[in-house]
């Protein structure tokens, strides 16, 4: 099903009314109305709190409307591939969640949003629910990154050599490197910027390491308003 058709069928499921959907943004009914006739859709930023009304995820909200829109922005990146990977992951939408860019000691400095207030969404296939994405600032990362280009982050995915990670130590400093390898309580990364050298760290410094999923096309974004 569409989003309208879902959206419809489940606010009455749970015995809403349109104006009990509406009264959340303090909007009048009748956008609530249109959306259930297919007449346009809600802004990204209100799509959270509208699939936590109906008590459902956002990919269930979104249904076939997502699946057909991120559909069409995979389409556009494997045109040019014979025989590509089958995509089997859900069209979800991820928030925005920061800028970043790479300072000259080689560590990240990223611009947080709360996460309840990102600066948008990009729709893009992820099975993780905590999935993000952040925007490139400045020439650092060229020209693996460039500005303006989006950046999607898996916090869920187990990392293995070879990978490009974000890493996050304990004492609050972030980079983004390709791990080498990881053994006997330390980690050797390559910096994505040839410029600067191989780094090795004590695991016991890393809290975590967050899989980069790669560029997300500037089309999936969906402005929060």
């Amino acid at each position: 099903m569409k989003f309208a058709q879902i959206l419809r069928k489940r606010r009455k499921e749970l015995g809403l009314t349109q104006q009990n959907i509406a009264d959340i943004w303090g909007i009048k009914s009748v956008n609530v109305s249109d959306w259930e006739r297919g007449k346009g859709m809600p802004e990204a930023s209100k799509l959270p709190a509208l699939a936590k009304r109906l008590e459902m995820s956002l990919s269930e909200l979104m249904g076939e409307t997502a699946r057909l829109e991120a559909g069409a922005q995979v389409a556009l990146m494997q045109d040019d591939l014979e025989d590509g990977p089958e995509i089997l992951a859900t069209p979800r939408l991820i928030p925005v969640a920061g800028r970043v860019q790479a300072g000259p000691d080689g560590l990240l400095h990223i611009d947080d949003f709360p996460l309840e207030c990102p600066e948008g969404y990009m729709l893009w296939y992820t099975s993780c629910v905590e999935a993000y994405a952040l925007r490139v600032r400045g020439e650092s990362m060229s020209p693996r990154y460039l500005p303006g280009e989006y950046v999607g982050v898996d916090p869920c995915a187990d990392v293995l050599p070879s990978d490009e990670v974000i890493v996050l130590f304990h004492e609050g400093q972030r980079m983004i490197k390709r791990l080498l390898w990881a053994r006997d309580g330390q980690a050797c990364f390559e910096s994505v910027n040839k410029d600067y050298q191989n780094i090795i760290c004590d695991l016991a410094e890393i809290s975590a390491m967050h899989l980069v999923i790669g560029h997300i096309p500037k089309s999936a974004f969906r402005p929060s308003v």
